[in-house]
């Protein structure tokens, strides 16, 4: 039998090369006695639509290689494809016929194609838009009924925008269900069943908690067991903060807290819709005794926050929550990225991945490349510099990136990451 060489998938950053060289009979494929020819696809060019980035094939060449004593080559420019002629043979060179084979389609578009010498797949992968998790912490305290039924009220419309955006987005509530000053969410982000129930997992999870006037920050971290199932690593962080107080945890203790979490909030950011000043400005309270008699007192630690995770601050005052919350979707849609995961392509015919034989290459797009480690799975993240794993490590579909990676690759306008099968995987140290 031939020796099966290594198959390469191109992700640029989400299109997908694999090529694959066999022998097998029944596929109108030729080898000699110990030759083996691989023919990887050149792919170039990128459009950039609502849905993310697809990058279409432009040309490519194939070239043959040998071993055993025999030689050939052969190349071919193509547009979607890769025409291969050439093989080895133990005792010269053989010209293989060209012969069309399966053809991979994403829907009604061609994407592939196997020809010749050479079985290759090149796959039009849609990558998606990163993610969102978004954590509300709605103080419950006595004098936030007005503000508790304006959240309440724009609470669909706020996930509705994301929705249609085209991110998908997990949302947590942390605040009482009942009460005055509690809050139930309709349908659809809700489960529909207000005012007992509102859960709707996985989009949806209410953590039914009073919120006291301080300790919106205090309550966040103390319930992490409960809500950390519906972050994902991959996604935007958000957190969003109402309350007519100031928090008695510092800007400082918390974000070194939060972060301490889990390494995939390390880029969270935080809103708030708080009060500027409080009842100690005299003057203020003169001048606007209404906005005065909402704040109980100014949210310092939660401005200290939107400055150092680049928030968006809602005025309290305000009391129309509408407009906040249009610029709060808006925000959360204009900082998703590409989601920083790839699905890996169905083995074609007989061909069977070897997933202790994947590996990945990071390109920064300006001639830097850079291999990048295995690691378990998310939690072994946060002690490597770069790593990749499997959504699954016994029945892996995707291949995913830590954070920190994650980071780099968005950071990077014309990076591209290569996965490669057929070699020994390199593990993260």
């Amino acid at each position: 039998m031939p020796r099966r060489s290594p198959a390469v998938l191109l992700v640029t950053p989400l299109l997908v090369a694999l090529a694959c060289s066999s022998g097998d009979e029944g596929r109108g494929q030729t080898a000699g006695n110990s030759g083996g020819v691989t023919a990887v696809t050149s792919i170039t060019g990128a459009s950039v639509g609502e849905s993310g980035t697809t990058l279409e094939p432009t040309g490519g060449a194939s070239s043959g290689g040998n071993e055993g004593g025999g030689a050939s080559t052969g190349a071919a420019a193509s547009t979607g494809g890769v025409d291969s002629s050439g093989g080895a043979s133990s005792s010269g060179a053989v010209s293989g016929d060209t012969t069309t084979g399966p053809v991979m389609t994403t829907g009604s578009d061609e994407v592939g194609s196997s020809t010749g010498e050479c079985a290759e797949i090149t796959e039009k992968a849609m990558n998606k838009k990163q993610p969102a998790d978004i954590l509300f912490v709605i103080d419950n305290s006595g004098s936030m009924q007005v503000e508790a039924a304006s959240v309440k009220t724009n609470m669909n419309q706020f996930s509705a925008k994301i929705v249609a955006s085209g991110i998908d987005v997990h949302v947590v509530l942390i605040s009482e269900l009942s009460g005055d000053t509690g809050m139930c969410i309709d349908a659809p982000l809700g489960a529909g069943n207000c005012p007992v129930k509102d859960t709707k997992l996985p989009t949806f999870l209410h953590i039914d908690d009073g919120v006291g006037s301080t300790n919106a920050l205090a309550k966040l971290l103390e319930h992490h067991k409960t809500w950390k199932d519906s972050m994902r690593p991959d996604a935007a962080k958000h957190i969003v903060i109402v309350s007519d107080d100031d928090s008695d945890m510092g800007a400082n203790a918390f974000d070194a807290a939060f972060k301490a979490l889990d390494p995939s909030y390390a880029d969270y950011k935080l809103h708030a819709i708080v009060g500027a000043k409080d009842a100690g400005d005299v003057l203020w309270c003169i001048q606007d005794p209404v906005c005065c008699a909402f704040t109980a007192s100014a949210g310092k630690v939660y401005l200290d926050l939107i400055n150092k995770t680049d928030g968006l601050w809602g005025d309290l005052c305000k009391q129309d929550f509408k407009p906040v919350f249009d610029l709060l979707s808006t925000e959360v849609v204009k900082n998703a990225g590409l989601a920083c995961e790839w699905a890996i392509p169905a083995p074609m015919g007989e061909d069977v991945i070897d997933y202790n034989k994947v590996n990945v290459d990071f390109n920064d797009g300006m001639g830097n490349v850079t291999p990048i480690g295995k690691v378990d799975g998310p939690d072994s993240c946060g002690g490597v510099l770069d790593g990749w794993y499997y959504d699954d490590p016994v029945k892996p579909t995707k291949i995913l990136v830590c954070p920190q990676t994650c980071a780099k690759i968005q950071g990077a306008a014309n990076a591209t990451m290569a996965i490669k099968f057929g070699c020994e995987t390199i593990i993260a140290q």
